[in-house]
C-alpha cells in the first residue's frame, strides 16, 4: 500500500479501538510510515545520482533501482527490510514485553512504534505480489510472500486495488476529520454565544 494509506489505517485503528486511546500516538504514527522511509530516501537519492551525475536515462535508472538494487544490493535490502521484517519486529516487541512486563509495556513508546511497523509490514506482505518485504529476514534474504494481489501491478489486480485503496483513504480521512471539524464548529459556536451575551 501507499505510505499515506498506512498512516490513515493506523490512525483510524487507534481511534476506533477503545484500549488504544491512551497510547503514545506519535509512536504509532511514526511507526506507520517508518518502514517506507529507507526506500523513499534511497530512491530519491538514486533519482538525483543516476540521471544528473551519471547521465542515465529514466528507464535505465528505474530498471537499476527496482530490478537490481532493490533485490540484490545488501545495503538496500537491509535498509528497506529492517523495519518490515516480522522476525525483527516480533523479537523487539517480545523483548520490550519481557523487560517492561505486561502492564508497563503498554506505556512504552518503542512497543507501540514496533507494533505499528508490524501492522505496516503485514499489510505490505499481503499487498505485494513479488516485491514485498522479506518474510524471514534476516535469516533468509530471498523469500517473499507471493500475494495474489498487488497494490500497483496491473497483472495482479493493481488497478482494482488502487481504486479500493483510494476509496478507503477517502473514508478514513472523513472518519478522522469529521469529529475534529464538529468539535471546532461547536467550540466556535460556544465562543460566539459567549461574545453575544
Amino acid at each position: 500500500m501507499r505510505t499515506y494509506s498506512h498512516f490513515l489505517i493506523t490512525a483510524a485503528i487507534s481511534r476506533v479501538v477503545p484500549s488504544l486511546k491512551d497510547i503514545p500516538k506519535r509512536a504509532i504514527y511514526i511507526g506507520s510510515i517508518a518502514p517506507d522511509i529507507p526506500l523513499l530516501l534511497l530512491t530519491s537519492g538514486s533519482m538525483i545520482y543516476y540521471p544528473y551525475i551519471l547521465g542515465w536515462e529514466f528507464r535505465e535508472m528505474s530498471n537499476h533501482i527496482f530490478n537490481t538494487l532493490f533485490f540484490t544490493d545488501p545495503f538496500w535490502i537491509i535498509s528497506h527490510n529492517f523495519l518490515q521484517a516480522p522476525f525483527i519486529l516480533l523479537f523487539a516487541i517480545a523483548t520490550l514485553y519481557k523487560i517492561h512486563g505486561k502492564h508497563t509495556v503498554l506505556n512504552n513508546w518503542w512497543f507501540w512504534f514496533f507494533n505499528a511497523c508490524l501492522l505496516h509490514a503485514t499489510i505490505d506482505i499481503l499487498t505485494h505480489n513479488d516485491d514485498g518485504p522479506l518474510v524471514f529476514f534476516p535469516l533468509d534474504w530471498q523469500v517473499r510472500f507471493s500475494s495474489p494481489v498487488s497494490y500497483w501491478d496491473r497483472d495482479h489486480f493493481g488497478a482494482v486495488f488502487t481504486q479500493f485503496e483510494n476509496y478507503l483513504d477517502e473514508v478514513l480521512i472523513l472518519y478522522l476529520l469529521i469529529p475534529v471539524t464538529i468539535r471546532r464548529i461547536k467550540r466556535k459556536m460556544s465562543v460566539d454565544r459567549e461574545i453575544s451575551e
